[in-house]
This record gives structure tokens, C-alpha cells and sequence, in this order.
């Protein structure tokens, strides 16, 4: 298997794992993570018949972005870097002949709510958070975070999150179809290898054009994914974007203006 600095990759027979190893950081994703994840997910795809995703500790399952590197970037930078890599993410585990788990140990927000919504299942760990606090930040969710998410929750549900930012524990996320199935935290490991055991053992011809039948009912979704992406760009552009994330990096509540 190959060398990675950001992710770990594990084979149990069938069943591959890929851990995303930054928990000094909450497991925040910057172009390395994520062009490390995107290579590791095909890589164990296409040698095992279930592919478990994530996160090092008891913490965070992925924490988000890289707040500190993004604050620098300008629209060009974000598209060219975090967005283009995030794309091979989406490209790994949605293209995937395998099943993908999401196995979501703890928080998950921004980035990390978008990586687990392009995953097949999402198990949650009791613990678990998900959000896209994107708009304290002064910016948009730019990685699947307006799509996916309306997809599976709905238009008015997916607006609450997005607009207002807040972390939804697990049994919510549950109750809004966000999260297949909450786990008792003691436990959660022992069911995620479980279910993916089961998903192992099955048809693989079958899941294989079951999951691509499914991906194709979500309608527009390309469309709308740049849509989000360049709205998103344009974010990296306004005085709510600088205001946003010095705030962030200054541990202080923003001061958003009108104008």
C-alpha cells in the first residue's frame, strides 16, 4: 500500500479503512488531506468490497477546513486548490464500484458534513455533531454542503442549517435522514465493521449498479454543485469573508456590516 502523511490505510480481508490522521488539528482537510484521501479511497477500493472512512481519536471525525490557510486564499486560490481536490474526493467515493461507510466519531462540520454526505451509509457515533457553521466564517458551504444536503434533508431544513450554522447532535441528525443509524459511542466500532461485513459479503455487480442508479436520482445535482462552487468563490472575495475568519483565527464573535 502506499505512503501517506495525512491518512492511514488498514485491509481486514473485504474490508478496507481509511483514517484521516490530523487530530492534533480536529482531522481538518487542507489540499493534502484530501488529495491523500481521494487516492487512498480508490486504492483500497479497488482491492477490498467495503471501504470504512474515518476519523483518528475520539474527537472528530473531520473538523472541517483548514480555517488558518483558508484566510489567505483568494477566490482563484479556493477553486484551484481546496475545491479541485474536494472534487477528487467526491470523484473517489461516489465513483467507487464498493460500498463507502461514513463512520462518523465525532464532530464533523463543514468540510467533514460534506465528505460523510458523499458516502453511501453515515453511521454516528452518539457523541457525533454535524453542521455547516460555513456562514459565521462569512462564507458559503462550498463542497456539497448547499446540495447534498438539500437532497437528503429537504429545502427548508437544509436552509435552517446553512443559514443559521448550528451543530446538529446525532439522534437529530438521525431524525432529519442526515445519519442512518446512531451508535451507542462503546460500541460503534463493533457495528461499523459489522455492516460492513454484511455489505462485503453481498452482490458486488449488483451494489455496484445499485449505487450508481440511486446517485443518478438526485437530479441536477451537477448543475448545482457549480452553481455552489462559484458562489462559494465569490465569498473568498467579500469584507464578510475577511471579517469571518479573523474572527475565527482571533477567537472572538464577528462583526458582520450591512453593506
Amino acid at each position: 500500500m502506499s505512503d501517506y502523511e495525512t491518512v492511514t490505510v488498514e485491509r481486514d480481508g473485504d474490508v478496507g479503512t481509511v483514517t484521516v490522521s490530523r487530530p492534533e488539528a480536529m482531522n481538518a482537510v487542507n489540499p493534502q488531506v484530501l488529495e491523500e484521501l481521494a487516492e487512498a479511497v480508490d486504492e483500497l477500493a479497488g482491492e477490498t468490497r467495503c471501504v470504512v472512512l474515518t476519523g483518528e481519536g475520539d474527537r472528530a471525525f473531520v473538523g472541517g477546513g483548514d480555517i488558518k490557510a483558508f484566510r489567505e486564499q483568494s477566490s482563484t486560490d479556493w477553486l484551484g486548490g481546496f475545491r479541485e481536490t474536494m472534487a477528487d474526493v467526491e470523484d473517489a467515493i461516489e465513483g467507487a464500484r464498493v460500498p463507502v461507510i461514513a463512520a462518523v466519531n465525532g464532530v464533523a462540520l463543514g468540510g467533514g458534513t460534506e465528505i460523510a454526505m458523499t458516502c453511501d451509509l453515515i453511521l454516528a457515533a452518539e457523541s457525533a455533531r454535524f453542521g455547516q457553521p460555513e456562514i459565521g466564517l462569512g462564507i458559503i458551504p462550498g463542497a456539497g454542503g448547499t446540495q447534498r444536503l438539500t437532497h437528503l434533508v429537504g429545502y427548508l431544513k437544509a436552509k435552517e442549517l446553512v443559514l443559521t450554522g448550528r451543530h446538529v447532535p446525532a439522534p437529530e441528525a438521525a431524525d432529519i435522514g442526515l445519519v442512518n443509524e446512531v451508535i451507542d459511542d462503546d460500541g460503534f466500532y463493533d457495528r461499523v465493521y459489522e455492516l460492513a461485513a454484511e455489505l462485503a459479503a453481498g452482490a458486488p455487480h449488483a451494489q455496484w449498479f445499485a449505487k450508481r442508479s440511486i446517485n443518478e436520482a438526485r437530479a441536477g445535482l451537477e448543475t448545482g454543485l457549480e452553481l455552489e462552487a462559484a458562489y462559494a468563490a465569490l465569498a473568498f472575495e467579500t469584507p464578510d469573508k475577511e471579517e469571518g475568519m479573523a474572527a475565527f483565527v482571533e477567537k472572538r464573535d464577528p462583526e458582520f456590516g450591512g453593506e
